[in-house]
């Protein structure tokens, strides 16, 4: 029979009887405990890794894993130009509640060459130092949410002159903790369009070569490599795209919709919730337009989404240009900073920025309101004044809270 203690009762409560020996069997339960913190929000998580030492082994050992949504977006970092050699991150809250930004600027780690993000995937950031010389980058893989940070080796043909087109990171916690970071890298100067792969694992260490080197053309975007279903997938510019399968470590074709010319005018081409988007807009009137899904087997693409921007236009007439844009051919001003999936396809959005501004869209209805604004600052997209825009979609990175060790 379980003992019991009586607790007298202060003025402000009830007298409570307190069972000591079933607080005790459970804080000794090692099972009973974890079941307990693995459904606790993981803001509550990173207060209680300080209650004991002991809770702080079982909340930070690599099979704990929370029971929450590991692949919800918190909200978006988004890279400013004020200064290319230590950029500021404005941060765009996408839940219902407050919250407060994780970082400004990256400073995890004294870097007098300054650090950028490449990529987000998955709650952790792949980052990197800002030095002109590309043969000396550092490359570093940081999770926002816990603070943790790792330097990764320098890729093996640092030191042999070659150089990297793009650098991405693989990281799926739903199959492992650990992650891979993909290196395309040119295999012979003289030969512009042969390249090879390296790859780093958090689990086996140094960088290694995988397989022979392959011949792409020189317009596939190496360095805005997106993560999805187990491999790295890049855009190209005309033509079939690329992806390379992280496991079975093969580069392989990957079809793409028909477009209305030659080039392809992507505007988006990212990740959301196990799901891959591309939005391509055409024509000098682009507030109508298709968000396009891959097949799961990467057979094709489907129609997910059909937007129509007008309403938005009518509210903020600052889109408006009043003209086509030499470079773009558009005569709106609007940039797709993401599309995220949620659960249920009622609740998925996109996050457009107009001019000095981020607005969210609902795809189920049409509705839309403001998110965020920004501060005015020089343009990169169009040419300049009020109806320029200053971040495209590879400017924009995912916030998922994430326990993953790095």
């Amino acid at each position: 029979m379980l003992s019991t203690k009586k607790i007298k009762a202060s003025p402000q409560s009830p007298t409570q009887l307190v069972s000591l020996s079933s607080a005790d069997m459970i804080a000794s339960n090692d099972d009973i405990l974890t079941l307990i913190l693995h459904r606790l929000p993981l803001k509550s998580l990173l207060k209680f890794k300080t209650v004991s030492k002991h809770w702080l082994c079982l909340i930070t050992h690599p099979t704990f894993r929370p029971h929450h949504n590991s692949r919800a977006i918190s909200g978006l970092f988004v890279c400013r130009l004020s200064d290319i050699t230590n950029p500021k991150y404005d941060f765009l809250n996408l839940t219902p509640h407050s919250s407060r930004a994780p970082f400004k600027s990256l400073t995890f780690i004294d870097d007098s060459s300054g650090i950028k993000i490449l990529q987000s995937c998955n709650g952790l950031l792949l980052c990197c130092s800002f030095r002109s010389n590309r043969l000396d980058t550092t490359y570093y893989i940081y999770n926002p949410t816990t603070k943790h940070y790792t330097v990764l080796p320098p890729p093996r043909h640092s030191s042999s002159g070659y150089y990297s087109f793009g650098v991405s990171l693989a990281f799926d916690p739903s199959k492992s903790p650990h992650y891979k970071v993909i290196c395309i890298r040119n295999y012979d100067p003289e030969l512009l369009d042969h390249y090879q792969v390296e790859i780093y694992s958090s689990k086996t260490g140094p960088w290694r070569p995988s397989g022979r080197p392959f011949v792409a053309p020189s317009n596939v975007q190496f360095e805005n490599g997106v993560f999805w279903n187990g491999a790295i997938h890049w855009v190209s510019d005309w033509g079939d795209s690329l992806c390379f399968d992280v496991e079975e470590e093969q580069m392989r074709d990957i079809p793409m919709p028909s477009g209305d010319g030659d080039v392809r005018l992507y505007r988006y081409f990212g990740e959301s919730g196990d799901h891959l988007h591309l939005v391509e807009v055409y024509g000098s009137d682009n507030l109508q337009f298709d968000v396009y899904e891959m097949e799961r087997d990467r057979s094709g693409w489907f129609v997910k989404y059909q937007v129509d921007l007008n309403p938005v236009a009518a509210a903020f007439p600052e889109m408006v240009r009043g003209y086509a844009d030499p470079i773009d051919l558009h005569s709106y001003a609007f940039s797709i900073l993401c599309v995220v999936h949620e659960e249920t396809d009622e609740g998925s959005f996109m996050v457009l920025h107009l001019p000095n501004k981020a607005i969210r869209y609902n795809f189920n209805d049409n509705s839309f309101r403001k998110l965020h604004d920004f501060a005015p600052l020089r343009s990169r997209v169009g040419v300049g004044g009020d109806s320029s825009l200053e971040f495209e979609y590879f400017d924009a990175y995912q916030f998922i809270e994430s326990f993953a060790c790095v």
